[in-house]
């Protein structure tokens, strides 16, 4: 009981001495103590005492999952089945919580299974035994539900200390038993507290990207309940999680790609542009915006070479992407610029059009494309010219705020220049002309008044290099109008 009294001294140290110096060696002493072959009895002994306290709980829990990711070859051969006694004892006692402590050991017996082979846990491997063992404790199930969450994730968790061909083979294992968990899943529906957690489980078994049919999955209990979740207020964080899971495993090349996602893509997409209206909705919160924003970019990121054939369809979603876009807080808005690269990219580059052959053939299909966005991209370069104003406080701006109002400037820029790849340089300097005759007319003689004309000559800056250099139409005018607008340094710094 040496040991365990020493950690107990030193977590009380830790977070309770009143000396710095004495906190410190405490911290440097668990760090070291964690990588020694005592931490492993002296971990799991402090995780099974009744009177640990949670200081010493949330330690011995990160300790022993540490080990079993990074030093479980310093066991001796055959301690495996001790080691899964003790952690499902431990899972079960944790069930309720602590949560962070039941975290630990679930990743703890997940990394444990990257270690094993899957005949080690029986027949069929973890999820068979995780199976018996829910059905054998139904009280038990949210700490058997937890494990279940993480175990697809430790597939890609690099910390644990696994050979690749192992590591490739646990992966294989838990892909062949997709349909055991999904069907683990479905079955805890039943319990509504439950749901939530239910929903993340599903979303993590999603990221394997296995080849589910498409057809399955649209009918799937799991997903409809993702969906109808999709209309709670607030809304369920799981369900989004969900639903952006679905939209990147129909895009991804291992579950077949979109053609054989179809008809998942046809029972999502339609769900998720129903949300459009929320957009706009004051009384929503932010986070549940944002979601959504989210999920609308998801969907434009993942169908971007669908939506650039320019159908009916795609338009309705082109017409969200630009709702999203035009929200004021630009943590949503910036998250449809990727889209909109992404789609100039797809209308303009020769490979898009590869398939059909003549020269003449993929000019007359660009053209009818780029024709059709044009609309979607002139009003882009309208929505995202505000963007760029100096806020009001721009003098007190800490060095952290003025780095990110830069970024946003440099990320603005790259929109607009996507515009004028689209819109030719020409077209592009005209929208912006206008908006820049607006804010002159707001500035007038009112000194403070010069940032939204800063903010248009930046746009004006951006796309610059894509005006023809004989543009004679427009470009005079905007040097003329330089001469009406405040001695301001922003102001003359940006015009220059």
């Amino acid at each position: 009981m040496e040991h365990e009294k020493a950690v107990k001294e030193a977590l009380n140290a830790l977070y309770h001495h009143p000396d710095d110096t004495v906190r410190v060696q405490a911290d440097r002493w668990l760090q070291n103590f964690q990588g020694t072959l005592d931490a492993w009895q002296v971990a799991d002994n402090l995780l099974h005492d009744s009177s640990s306290n949670l200081e010493t709980l949330i330690f011995c829990s990160q300790t022993l999952r540490s080990k079993v990711q990074r030093d479980f070859e310093e066991l001796p051969p055959g301690a495996f089945q001790k080691l899964r006694e003790s952690l499902t004892t431990l899972l079960k006692k944790f069930h309720k919580g602590p949560p962070k402590v039941r975290t630990q050991i679930s990743i703890a017996v997940a990394a444990l299974a990257v270690h094993v082979p899957a005949a080690d846990w029986g027949d069929s491997g973890i999820v068979s035994w995780l199976r018996d063992e829910m059905n054998m404790h139904p009280e038990y199930v949210p700490g058997f539900l937890e494990l279940l969450t993480v175990l697809p994730e430790e597939t890609f968790n690099y910390k644990i200390a696994a050979r690749p061909d192992r590591r490739r083979q646990f992966e294989n294992e838990l892909t062949s038993q997709m349909e055991a968990a999904l069907s683990i899943l479905t079955a805890c529906l039943n319990i509504t507290e439950l749901k939530e957690q239910v929903l993340e489980a599903f979303a993590s078994w999603l990221r394997l990207r296995h080849g589910i049919p498409g057809a399955v999955l649209a009918c799937h209990p799991l997903v409809h309940a993702a969906l109808s979740s999709l209309n709670c207020d607030p809304l369920s964080e799981a369900s989004v999680n969900v639903i952006s899971e679905l939209i990147h495993y129909t895009a991804s090349p291992s579950s077949g790609g979109i053609s054989a996602q179809t008809p998942l893509i046809q029972v999502i997409v339609p769900q998720i542009l129903s949300l459009k209206a929320h957009l706009r909705d004051s009384s929503k919160d932010e986070e549940d915006v944002k979601a959504i924003g989210r999920l609308f970019a998801d969907v434009g990121d993942s169908y971007v070479e669908l939506i650039a054939a320019g159908s009916d369809e795609s338009m309705v979603i082109v017409h969200a992407l630009l709702e999203v876009t035009s929200h004021p807080e630009f943590d949503i808005a910036s998250m449809t610029f990727n889209f909109w690269h992404s789609l100039q990219l797809t209308l303009t580059k020769r490979d898009s059009y590869s398939s059909l052959g003549s020269e003449a053939s993929v000019e007359a299909e660009r053209n009818r494309r780029q024709h059709i966005f044009r609309p979607a991209y002139e009003s882009l370069v309208s929505l995202v010219g505000f963007r760029v104003q100096y806020p009001e406080d721009y003098q007190g701006l800490s060095y952290e705020d003025l780095k990110e109002f830069k970024q946003t400037r440099y990320a603005v820029a790259d929109v607009l220049i996507d515009a004028a790849l689209i819109l030719g340089g020409d077209t592009t300097l005209k929208i912006l002309y206008m908006k820049l005759l607006e804010a002159n007319a707001q500035t007038g003689n009112n000194f403070q008044e010069w940032r939204p004309a800063e903010a248009i000559l930046f746009c004006i800056w951006a796309i610059s290099n894509y005006v023809s250099a004989v543009e004679a139409e427009v470009m005079p005018q905007v040097m003329a109008l330089l001469q009406n607008l405040p001695q301001q340094a922003q102001l003359l710094q940006t015009g220059d």
